[in-house]
């Protein structure tokens, strides 16, 4: 969910957290389970771009160079395969490391990490629906749902080992509202200028090589002996390549995103007063917390537990498209 594959935690491992049963000590390893299984495919996909982007610089270069007979007919057919070899294996990355499917096995992780984590808050502090004498019961069968939806991906789980970190240490709403939501809040409030200031830079390396691409094309009338046509072409097709990866990172779409968050949570915080809440307020802040979460964490609202109905204090409409590679 980066990585900036959010999932930050204020836990305190070696204080020990709340008396558990099994149930819930395996739902919290299976969350910690998805999330690093998560955070493993986003670092694959993250290479695999660059990779990528690397590849098709390297062709466009190449083939440049190729067309200008840099080296005469040996350093032409040196550089024309070269061109061939990178943008034949950029095809390939495209068509079998780029694809949709390798970027569901992050965002599917993701969506099953984040859901099974907001269980296990919601078990912890006792709100609906785990208020009950029956939420063992609850949460097995909520645990079912997340496993059964992920079921194609069980195999990237498993064979993930669990990290140490232990159950979060709160048994009160008042706890969680310091330890989930505010937590919560001031990780994105962090994430936005870097997200934003990654965004940038990428832009400014498109628009560098757009403008050589300009320089170039205003050359080509001056001295035509000197091929700048062809490197041209090059630059446009670099640019055109880095606005591939701006797109396919979304970071200034993410850095929106993460303020939305933060903003929802903040007032969600302010208008919340643990002391006299009900016992129904409290879980309907607990529930607005959690869907505010959801809609960032790529989309798994429908993979939470029922929310109650009635009486809600805020609702979060203003969630925008959850993000794609965050």
């Amino acid at each position: 969910m980066n990585a900036d594959t959010a999932d930050p935690e204020v836990t305190t491992p070696d204080a020990g957290g709340p008396d558990a049963d099994r149930l819930l000590e395996l739902t919290w390893r299976y969350h910690r389970q998805w999330s690093r299984a998560a955070e493993a495919a986003k670092k694959r996909l993250d290479r695999w771009r660059i990779g990528n982007l690397v590849l098709l610089i390297l062709g466009a270069l190449a083939g440049a160079a190729a067309a200008t007979d840099w080296g005469g007919s040996g350093g032409t057919r040196a550089f024309s395969i070269v061109a061939t070899l990178a943008l034949t294996l950029a095809g390939l990355i495209q068509a079998n490391a780029l694809n949709a499917n390798q970027a569901a096995r992050w965002t599917r992780a993701r969506a099953a990490s984040e859901a099974l984590k907001a269980e296990v808050y919601r078990y912890l502090v006792r709100v609906d629906p785990y208020a009950g004498p029956d939420r063992s019961a609850v949460l097995k069968a909520q645990l079912a749902v997340v496993q059964g939806r992920a079921n194609a991906q069980l195999v990237d789980q498993q064979d993930t080992e669990p990290d140490d970190q232990r159950l979060p240490p709160l048994r009160t709403v008042a706890e969680y509202v310091t330890l989930r939501a505010r937590s919560q809040a001031d990780w994105h409030r962090k994430k936005i200028g870097a997200q934003a200031r990654k965004g940038r830079r990428w832009r400014l390396a498109q628009l560098a090589f757009t403008g050589l691409g300009v320089v170039f094309s205003a050359l080509t009338t001056v001295v035509p002996s000197w091929h700048f046509s062809t490197w041209t072409a090059a630059m446009t097709t670099i640019a055109a390549a880095i606005g591939a990866q701006v797109s396919a990172t979304r970071y200034r779409r993410i850095a929106e995103t993460y303020a939305v968050t933060t903003d929802q949570l903040d007032r969600l915080i302010a208008g919340f007063e643990p002391a006299s809440a009900t016992p129904g307020q409290q879980a309907l802040f607990v529930a607005d917390v959690e869907r505010v979460l959801a809609a960032q964490n790529n989309g798994w609202t429908d993979l939470l537990s029922a929310v109650p109905p009635a009486g809600k204090t805020e609702p979060p409409t203003e969630t925008s498209d959850p993000p794609v590679t965050e």
